[in-house]
């Protein structure tokens, strides 16, 4: 049963040719090593259709939805079950984990993306934001821009955090009933004080690269350079954190190489209400359970480089017969 879901997934996100499909499930299969023939639920929406059904119509300001607002993000989270869905928008295709609480954790050397998820007993984990240091060397924990994890009792602003080019790019805050995106604002969020003030019941906290789609629409060309990710127009595998049209929060990744405009783009035309960039190419790293749903990698078994930030979703996931496995939502 795994088996034939699997390659019927496999085949909706177009990772292998027909000819092929069955021999790489199978490979998939034995990498996985699953224990049990238990099938987790996975949603196709069509490309041309909404992945949610409820969308709001208007921000605090009015700003009708689909244009992009000035009003920051703030939606709350109906915190419901996890499930996986996959995409395919003008050519894009991508994989989402969708529901539960979302959160983030921090290690002190780094992790693969599925150490987090079993360390932490979450329902699925996706490599985190930049960090300071990219070198593939490099075992430090430093990310750019504030951040807040949900189980460490104080924000941790470091030295790159005043830098000007950092003005503008999406900062994310999180509780379990809520998530927050504004424009972040290195002049006066740079404080414990000041940050906690955005979202007082705030247990999470990144700095994200580039803000894809805001109030339902796509972030155009000229939007794009002003965050100064100077990647951000290169073909590679994408990872980015986003919030459905009905507050669900979702982690997601491409299993193609795509600019930050094709993204942006098709994740507007998929649905979605908010969509932020993380830290992608050979970083990229979709997990759920104990499936690698995507990495930064072409050739399957090759796992993506360790990370020292990864962000969570907890709660229960549900699978085909209904039924509900995985870690409950952390208390805040």
């Amino acid at each position: 049963m795994l088996q034939r879901i699997l390659t019927r997934f496999f085949a909706g996100v177009g990772l292998v040719t027909c000819a092929g499909l069955a021999t790489y499930a199978g490979v998939y299969l034995r990498h996985l090593q699953l224990p049990t023939p238990t099938s987790v639920f996975m949603e196709t929406p069509s490309s041309s259709a909404s992945s949610t059904t409820a969308t709001p119509t208007t921000t605090a300001s009015g700003t009708p939805y689909g244009t992009w607002s000035d009003d920051p993000a703030d939606i709350v989270n109906p915190q419901s079950s996890v499930t996986i869905a996959n995409g395919t928008v003008n050519g894009v295709t991508f994989i989402t984990v969708q529901g539960g609480t979302a959160g983030s954790r921090r290690s002190d050397r780094r992790l693969c993306v599925g150490d987090f998820v079993k360390q932490y007993n979450a329902a699925a984990g996706l490599n985190g934001t930049f960090f300071a240091n990219a070198s593939l060397e490099g075992t430090d924990n430093g990310l750019i821009g504030p951040s807040l994890c949900g189980d460490e009792p104080a924000v941790t602003i470091g030295p790159y955090d005043q830098r000007t080019e950092l003005a503008g790019r999406p900062l994310v805050l999180m509780s379990a009933g809520r998530i927050k995106i504004v424009d972040y604002n290195p002049a006066t969020m740079d404080d414990e004080a000041s940050l906690r003030a955005l979202l007082p019941s705030v247990s999470d906290i990144f700095l994200g690269g580039v803000w894809l789609v805001h109030n339902g629409a796509a972030a155009d060309r000229a939007r794009l350079a002003t965050y100064h990710v100077h990647d951000a127009n290169d073909f590679r595998r994408r990872a980015f954190f986003c919030v459905m049209a009905d507050g669900r929060p979702a982690l997601g990744a491409t299993t193609c190489s795509v600019s930050s405009r094709q993204l942006s783009a098709a994740l507007s035309g998929y649905g979605i209400r908010e969509a932020v960039l993380l830290d992608s190419g050979f970083s990229t790293s979709l997990v759920c359970g104990d499936h690698v749903l995507v990495t930064g990698h072409t050739a399957p078994g090759i796992p993506s480089r360790p990370v020292p930030h990864s962000i969570l979703l907890f709660g229960n996931v549900e699978t085909a017969a209904g039924s509900a496995t995985g870690g409950p939502a952390p208390a805040v």
